[in-house]
């Protein structure tokens, strides 16, 4: 099933803030317990996946206004520490074989959801597909994501 444009699973009242968040913001490497602000609403890092060997970079925050949390899926990073990771995740995704690294993406979801409460998942690009991955398993999420995945 390929996805080209932006899927909106749920209503969701931060939908701007989401895309911000999987579009640029994922991709900065945050430091655990930083603040920052999108569209004029602070978050906090929780939690941090960087530099996995499966190539899953991924980030948990929270929106300190609305007490909401939600993991960020990154996108393709060529250039990271394991950017051949995602070029083999990008080309599995395209065939039958589960990728590591959406297996990897399922995993975190669970190790944070025994932690959080998490109430959205997002991801661009790759990220949008681990999203979608991830989103599939559990319904109850509201997943944005803008990204492309087969099954």
């Amino acid at each position: 099933m390929a996805v080209s444009s932006l899927d909106i699973r749920k209503p969701s009242s931060n939908h701007p803030d989401l895309v911000e968040l999987a579009g640029y913001h994922a991709y900065l490497n945050i430091k655990e317990r930083s603040q920052f602000e999108v569209n004029n609403t602070e978050y906090t890092v929780l939690n941090t996946r960087y530099e996995h060997r499966t190539g899953l970079d991924a980030m948990t925050v929270q929106n300190d206004i609305t007490q909401e949390v939600t993991i960020v899926f990154v996108g393709t990073d060529a250039a990271g520490k394991y950017g051949n990771q995602d070029i083999l995740t990008d080309v599995q995704l395209l065939s039958p074989i589960e990728p590591r690294q959406i297996k990897a993406a399922r995993a975190y979801y669970k190790e944070m959801s025994e932690k959080y409460e998490i109430s959205s998942i997002t991801g661009n690009s790759l990220g949008g597909g681990l999203s979608l991955a991830v989103g599939v398993q559990n319904p109850h999420l509201n997943v944005l994501h803008r990204g492309f995945l087969r099954y």
